[in-house]
């Protein structure tokens, strides 16, 4: 039986978790991967929601950012039963290369404001990072950074800088920007990592509070094969005043072994996989045949994608509007089908 999945749209939330998908493990994103469907639906957009439902859904979203619900018999349940949860690991017992002084430096390394003393961390078993040192300190501006180290060879994989300047008197345009996150890129990740990625998307956005400077969010794709990753890369958020990185996240999790044994050539072209998913659009009552039939494709690319078992896909990523997306070309659905098999992986759609 066929799940369709609906989300209260709360402002900006599903945008910003979309922009982050090829980062984060999608299963653990706001998208349900079931193997056939998981649909959008905005609820603000809905008359007959009431407005109770719509602040618990908005709660519950904005608390659950990296776990997927799904609806059923009016309920929220997890999709799966064996959801992983964060570890948390006994550092005299657990094998590991690098210690929590060896962490605690890095933490230093990345900020010199660090107050040494308040330094602190433990060590975990993430979803998304495996084993590491999650260290945080306050600075001596009185603010925090954390920072996630990997514990096997003390890689940077993601730092919060909460202690940054906000405002600024220069005026970082989008080659500055771009220089900054390079630079910055260079100086943490291995020559050989650097040759694996490549430029995906310079995105400037606005800040949502009066008087504060816009963000620049920058991307870099995971190349393997010739072919991006969907989880696998590198993005930055850097200060359009103060030219500073207030956030970077890398993730390297992607098996090269397993890619390996994949046939890199898809076995159905783009204009299949576009018929496939007019033909499955038309099956569901929620879109139906006459918006299946103003599909306008925006993009069809191959990229390498995780399901819910960790098992890698090549599969069409197609972005695309149709008649209910006539004023809004600029936040496009998706959907990703296997390049080989067929099979729908997951559409994210979300239009009444």
């Amino acid at each position: 039986m066929k799940k369709i999945v609906y989300f209260c749209d709360v402002k900006n939330m599903v945008n910003y978790s979309l922009q982050f998908h090829r980062h984060i493990s999608t299963k653990y994103l706001m998208i349900i991967n079931f193997t056939t469907l998981a649909i959008f639906y905005n609820f603000k957009r809905r008359k007959i929601m009431k407005f109770k439902q719509i602040c618990i859904l908005a709660l519950i979203l904005a608390s659950s950012i990296f776990v997927a619900f799904a609806s059923e018999e009016g309920g929220l349940i997890f999709t799966k039963e064996d959801v992983k949860q964060t570890k948390h690991l006994d550092p005299s017992t657990a094998d590991v290369n690098i210690s929590f002084e060896d962490a605690k430096n890095k933490l230093i390394l990345e900020n010199p404001e660090v107050i040494t003393e308040s330094v602190h961390g433990e060590l975990i078993d993430n979803e998304n990072f495996g084993i590491i040192w999650r260290v945080s300190s306050k600075t001596a501006n009185g603010r925090s950074i954390s920072a996630g180290i990997d514990a096997s060879n003390g890689d940077l994989l993601f730092v919060y800088d909460g202690s940054k300047k906000v405002r600024g008197n220069n005026n970082i345009n989008k080659d500055d920007a771009l220089t900054i996150a390079e630079k910055y890129i260079q100086s943490r990740v291995s020559a050989d990592m650097i040759n694996e990625i490549e430029l995906e998307d310079v995105n400037y956005k606005e800040s949502d509070a009066d008087g504060l400077p816009g963000t620049y969010f920058i991307s870099y794709a995971r190349i393997i094969r010739g072919i991006p990753s969907l989880s696998d890369g590198v993005i930055l958020r850097v200060n359009a005043e103060t030219g500073e990185i207030s956030s970077y996240n890398k993730r390297w999790s992607m098996s090269g072994e397993e890619i390996a044994l994949i046939d890199k050539e898809p076995s159905i072209t783009d204009e299949e996989a576009i018929k496939i998913l007019k033909e499955y659009m038309t099956s569901v009552p929620q879109i139906g045949e006459e918006k299946a039939n103003t599909v306008k494709v925006m993009s069809s690319n191959l990229v390498w994608k995780e399901n819910e078992d960790d098992k890698i896909h090549l599969a069409w990523w197609i972005k695309f509007v149709d008649s209910s997306f006539a004023e809004d070309e600029d936040h496009p659905a998706s959907v990703w089908i296997d390049a080989h098999s067929g099979e729908i992986l997951l559409i994210a759609y979300g239009r009444d």
